[in-house]
């Protein structure tokens, strides 16, 4: 049983004890089927992050992509599964690449780092987002603009973690996952990034 029919069971349950209509048992599928989605992403993602001794990295990359997801939005794939295998794909060669870049970067470098990320993902966050799709349509000019500024303003959060990070030497290796989990991001609010995505999403069809 998919996750999609999983879900559609449980809000037919729910919307039948709660009295609502269709259009709020809609909602409530709809609803069920991403957390549940989310729910087996992360245990997928984390569990081989886990056996290829990535798990740090993979779930700091992964939250500061995701959190700024919220407000920017961006490109995804059309079935579930999809966004699934290319995500975990995705998530964990980046999680390997910042692994042994920061085994040997220095903080002079990863501040360098921090300033062209934010710089970046700032100009392009201010070009491009909030990156809306047909499942999630963006309506109005004010609610563009509410976005936007909020996308803006993670990405200064990000750059002072980014900074803040470098000064203790602990917490050295925080600081490059949380530029590249900004950037990961941002790519999918842009052109280029809509037209890879596109491009995943046929490669995974297996047409």
């Amino acid at each position: 049983m998919s996750i999609h029919n999983i879900a559609v069971r449980w809000a037919a349950a729910l919307a039948k004890e709660l009295g609502s209509d269709q259009r709020e048992q809609n909602r409530m599928a709809y609803g069920l089927e991403l957390l549940l989605g989310e729910i087996v992403k992360w245990i997928v993602l984390l569990s081989l992050a886990e056996i290829m001794g990535l798990w740090r990295e993979v779930i700091i990359i992964t939250v500061s992509a995701s959190m700024l997801r919220l407000v920017s939005g961006g490109e995804h794939c059309n079935e579930y599964y999809r966004c699934m295998i290319g995500g975990t794909i995705w998530f964990l060669l980046l999680g390997w690449i910042v692994r042994y870049v920061n085994m040997s970067i220095t903080v002079e470098s990863l501040l360098v780092i921090a300033g062209i990320s934010f710089a970046a993902a700032f100009v392009l966050l201010a070009l491009y987002a909030p990156g809306d799709t047909e499942n999630k349509p963006i309506n109005t000019d004010a609610e563009r603009t509410k976005f936007k500024r909020l996308s803006l303003i993670l990405a200064v959060v990000y750059l002072i973690i980014m900074i803040g990070t470098t000064q203790t030497k602990a917490a050295q290796w925080i600081c490059l996952p949380v530029a590249v989990g900004m950037l990961a991001q941002v790519f999918t609010v842009t052109p280029l990034g809509y037209r890879f995505l596109h491009w995943v999403d046929r490669v995974l069809a297996f047409d």
